[in-house]
């Protein structure tokens, strides 16, 4: 019964025709066009009938395409759905970063994370901002939140960031509420933490940490991170100072570079006391 319903509504429209056909010649037959009127009307009467008997029955081909055009519908609703809550997502980002720019003196360079590799402890970041746009080796990145990390590499049109998860990264830093001064580091895991504080010193859980004076790499008063968890080490005179970092790396996208220009005055002096304490410590 199914293979009979499936070929009839298949095949229903040749089965209408032959049957027309049929009926035609059969009419033609009689001859006569008062006989005919009678037969024409119950005719019609009947394939009407047929028409709304078969009408529930649904077209296996018709069906095809529409769910078709409907996957098709809702694969693009999908794409344009996506894309505009990654509008959204990017928007407020972008405006959060907007406002940077009046709490600093330093000219900023909008960029856009393109990349990132993860070699054993060390990880970099690609931009799509290089040489051609102003873009320097040492010049160090910022974003809204925090400290991202320093240029290390640059092409015309693309450099390579080296990030403040980095094991080969030191940057100099202050707390900002005791102005205690240490070095921040990268041990391999999700934070960082601020060495050479001594146990005198006065440095608490929830205290911000600040990039300081004392690094012509960095600008100073930006913002590395939080203390999370201060605890003493065995057998030694300083503390384990624990720092969330400010920005979250695995969810980067924009960032400014910052167009600094290291002092020459002072990297000729510094390098000069250098040269000349090691020849003192030389054998």
């Amino acid at each position: 019964m199914r293979r009979l319903i499936d070929f009839v509504v298949r095949f229903k429209n040749y089965i209408t025709l032959c049957t027309l056909v049929v009926m035609s010649f059969a009419f033609m037959s009689v001859g006569s066009l008062s006989q005919l009127g009678g037969f024409r009307a119950v005719i019609v009467g009947s394939i009407g009938w047929m028409q709304s008997l078969f009408a529930w029955i649904p077209n296996p081909v018709a069906l095809k395409s529409e769910n078709l055009a409907l996957r098709e519908l809702n694969l693009q609703l999908a794409v344009e759905s996506a894309r505009s809550r990654q509008s959204m997502v990017e928007n407020a980002t972008l405006r959060a970063m907007l406002e940077l720019p009046a709490y600093t003196d330093y000219h900023l360079i909008a960029a856009d994370v393109v990349g990132k590799t993860t070699t054993q402890l060390r990880n970099y970041a690609t931009i799509n901002k290089g040489a051609d746009d102003g873009i320097q080796e040492g010049m160090c990145c910022i974003t809204d939140a925090g400290l991202v990390g320093i240029v290390i590499g640059t092409s015309p049109h693309f450099a390579v960031l080296q990030l403040l998860l980095n094991r080969d990264m030191r940057v100099s830093a202050k707390v900002q509420r005791t102005r205690v001064d240490g070095i921040i580091q990268w041990e391999g895991e999700t934070f960082l933490v601020l060495k050479n504080i001594p146990r005198s010193l006065d440095v608490q859980a929830g205290d911000a940490v600040l990039t300081s004076t004392y690094s012509a790499k960095y600008p100073p008063n930006v913002v590395v991170g939080r203390i999370t968890q201060v605890s003493e080490e065995a057998n030694s005179l300083f503390r384990r100072v624990v720092v969330e970092p400010a920005v979250n790396f695995a969810t980067l996208e924009q960032l400014f570079v910052v167009d600094t220009r290291s002092n020459a005055e002072r990297a000729e002096i510094e390098r000069r006391v250098e040269d000349h304490l090691k020849q003192r410590t030389a054998p």
